[in-house]
């Protein structure tokens, strides 16, 4: 059976797994918390845990699932190692550009990012259908072969292959991504402030359906979201400030 590796059995990571053993794969797992990593055996996304050396020795697709700046230092480790001609490296950031620019050169490395995921986390949120029938995009890569076979494993995980620039990646889910997650949090910080100053049942009866789904945002992780903010932020104060113009604009023709 082939062999995949996951680095970071996070949600993500577990969930790649989960939908990896679905699919016939045998899966090691290695993350730097040991607890994340004893709790994807119990969650059934890895079979075992396994070292980085044995993960990049033994593993024909190895998945870096771990936050931007983790990922960029992974990519900067792997450069010390030398890969077969039959290994893809995959990563799941949701920032290419900068992933992109620490690949440079790496033939056996193709960027991608699943447009999935949830308020929750660790391995007891992986789910083995998170990327059924969503768009899961990829940025071509300098070999060739090894980007049709990112294409072929994003499909058989049941999502959509989506071909995308990184630049152009990042300058778009600024606005559709990031910054309705930054918002969610402001909108959850008041919220939390009206709740102080109101019967918190009386606040919480009049949430309508969008205030629930940013309340439901809100309870992400902000670690992982600060370090997408920090690898994204000039492109996210951008659309931030085009819809502060868009709000005024409405509000002076109104």
């Amino acid at each position: 059976m082939p062999l995949l590796g996951i680095i970071g059995t996070g949600m993500i990571g577990s969930s790649v797994g989960l939908a990896a053993r679905q699919r016939g794969w045998n899966v090691l797992g290695y993350d730097v918390f040991t607890l994340s990593a004893g709790l994807a055996i119990d969650a059934g996304a890895v079979e075992r845990v396994a070292s980085r050396d044995e993960i990049y020795a033994a593993c024909e697709v190895i998945v870096i699932a771990a936050h931007v700046a983790a990922t960029i230092d992974e990519l900067a480790a792997l450069r010390l190692r030398s890969l077969r001609d039959d290994q893809l490296v995959i990563d799941v950031a949701s920032v290419k550009a900068p992933i992109i620019r620490a690949a440079a050169g790496m033939h056996a490395f193709v960027a991608t990012h699943p447009m999935a995921g949830s308020e929750r986390s660790g391995p007891q949120a992986a789910r083995a259908d998170l990327f059924t029938e969503r768009t899961w995009c990829y940025v071509p890569g300098e070999d060739a072969a090894r980007t049709e076979r990112a294409r072929s494993l994003i499909e058989g995980f049941g999502a959509v292959p989506f071909a995308v620039d990184a630049q152009e990646h990042d300058a778009i889910v600024a606005l559709t991504s990031h910054l309705p997650q930054l918002l969610a949090y402001a909108f959850t910080q008041r919220v939390g402030d009206l709740r102080a100053a109101h019967d918190p049942a009386l606040v919480d009866a009049l949430c309508g359906p969008a205030a629930r789904e940013l309340l439901r945002l809100g309870r992400s992780s902000p670690q992982m979201w600060n370090d997408i903010f920090a690898a994204n932020g000039e492109a996210v104060q951008g659309e931030l400030e085009r819809l502060q113009r868009a709000i005024d604009d409405r509000r002076l023709s109104g």
